[in-house]
């Protein structure tokens, strides 16, 4: 259901006067997959409340593949029939403020929330993990998407961030489950949250080798399945792929927004310590400190992060992609401690943003000459790996002049190789497609690099004269 596409009927017809009233033709779809989940939810219920045993949530795994695909298809539908569609709601929960809906239509635009996936993942008894991790995928799309419209301040990637990591810092939840939530975070940011459908991929299906397959080849094989045949290459658009179009949309305006300098005065106070104050979280979720305020534990226990590397490493990741340099919204609010001591510091909530104390500098010293070793390492090897890639390419170069000198049309086998740019595929992350592209177009790959082709007429009057 992940990969229907399908528009209204009357938006391509004049005379039909624009969508109006009739339904979507999606809706008998919707309805029959919000019957499904809801039918596999009580199912889950039941069996819960038959065994009070296991209430966090694992275990279960025989039982959890109808919910997982019931909510990622859902989610979708949602958002096509919304991007399809002339009149749309809002994506965010509250729905047509103000204006009187019947009781069926209140039901059908309850999945296009983030509020009705939001109490799936915190509703008791404890869903199993898969289903919880497809609710949570669906907040992200639903709250990224609803920023793909430049009519107010992008804060739809930020609000879903700041979910994921809420949930990722519960004692309930459990290792995988966070693991998940980290990887949901990461998806978002470059794109592929929606079109990637990573929970769907890997909870459709009870072996992990048919799971794989589908995850690297999309659901039809490798010659179909989303836009080009493989979900690790997803080049989405408005015509193919509307829904992870307008997630992506809102995505991007969401990244420009925690990238943002904060030079011009885009956006205001109020949402640079917000950022701020997600990044402070972040930062010391990585560090492994424990940031619940609320959790009662000792004073010398750790975060979720003091000993899982796993998730530390995923943490870090989304950093890494999110500010590679610097958090200028980090770096401002910190300027803003000055005001300390005064109500406008309190009503700014520049209380939660982190400051470095006397203390910590001195232990960030002492950490930094622990490690300075393994720094010297990292770098001699970052530095042999440009080395090499250099000497690549004078190889080519020295080798394509001395095949000139020699009067040598084309290179054998085991010649060098011209080096690979990093054209629009390599972005998007077709390396195999962008080489092997390249490679044919200099007939470097063995094959003939054909760039004209030459049409012959045959005059057929001349013969029959």
């Amino acid at each position: 259901l992940c990969h229907i596409h399908v528009r209204p009927q009357n938006d391509f017809d004049p005379t039909a006067g624009g969508q109006g009233n009739a339904d979507h033709p999606i809706v008998p779809l919707m309805e029959s997959c919000r019957g499904w989940l809801d039918w596999d939810l009580e199912r889950e219920r039941v069996r819960t409340d038959a065994n009070q045993s296991n209430l966090n949530g694992v275990g279960g795994a025989c039982h959890a593949t109808i919910a997982p695909c019931a909510i990622t298809a859902l989610c979708h539908l949602a958002l096509l029939k919304q991007c399809t569609s002339n009149i749309a709601p809002a994506l965010t929960g509250s729905g047509l403020i103000g204006v009187k809906r019947k009781p069926e239509q209140i039901v059908r635009d309850e999945p296009a929330s983030a509020q009705y996936y939001i109490d799936i993942f915190d509703g008791q008894p404890t869903k199993a993990d898969t289903t919880r991790a497809a609710a949570a995928q669906a907040v992200a799309c639903i709250c990224c998407a609803s920023d793909r419209n430049e009519d107010k301040e992008p804060l739809g990637l930020l609000l879903s961030l700041e979910f994921l990591l809420n949930r990722i810092l519960e004692p309930t939840t459990s290792l995988g489950l966070r693991l998940t939530l980290a990887l949901l975070m990461m998806d978002a940011c470059t794109g592929k949250i929606c079109s990637l459908q990573r929970v769907g991929s890997f909870c459709g299906q009870g072996s992990l080798s048919a799971c794989g397959s589908r995850f690297t080849n999309g659901p039809l094989g490798a010659s179909a399945g989303g836009d080009n045949g493989s979900a690790l290459l997803m080049t989405v658009s408005d015509s193919t792929y509307p829904a992870a179009n307008a997630v992506n949309d809102g995505a991007r305006r969401g990244l420009r927004l925690l990238k943002d300098n904060c030079k011009d005065g885009t956006y205001s106070n109020k949402i640079v310590v917000r950022v701020a104050t997600f990044a402070t979280r972040l930062w010391r979720t990585i560090n492994g400190e424990n940031t619940v305020a609320t959790q009662q534990l000792q004073s010398g226990s750790g975060g979720v992060c003091a000993h899982d590397g796993n998730l530390r490493c995923a943490l870090v990741a989304l950093w890494q992609w999110i500010w590679p340099k610097h958090c200028f919204q980090l770096m401002r609010s910190q300027g803003w401690h000055a005001l300390e001591g005064t109500p406008q510091y309190y009503e700014m909530g520049l209380v939660s943003v982190m400051k470095t104390t006397p203390d910590e500098k001195e232990a960030t010293a002492v950490e930094d000459q622990i490690l300075s070793p393994l720094a010297k390492v990292v770098d001699s090897e970052i530095d042999k790996q440009i080395w090499r890639g250099e000497m690549a390419s004078k190889s080519y170069d020295y080798s394509k002049r001395d095949r000139n000198a020699a009067g040598t049309a084309a290179a054998e086998i085991g010649q060098p190789l011209p080096v690979v740019e990093k054209d629009a595929a390599w972005k998007l992350g077709g390396w195999v497609a962008s080489t092997a592209q390249q490679r044919r177009a200099q007939g470097a790959d063995g094959g003939s690099a054909v760039t004209k082709i030459r049409l012959m007429v045959k005059n057929s009057s001349a013969e029959n004269s």
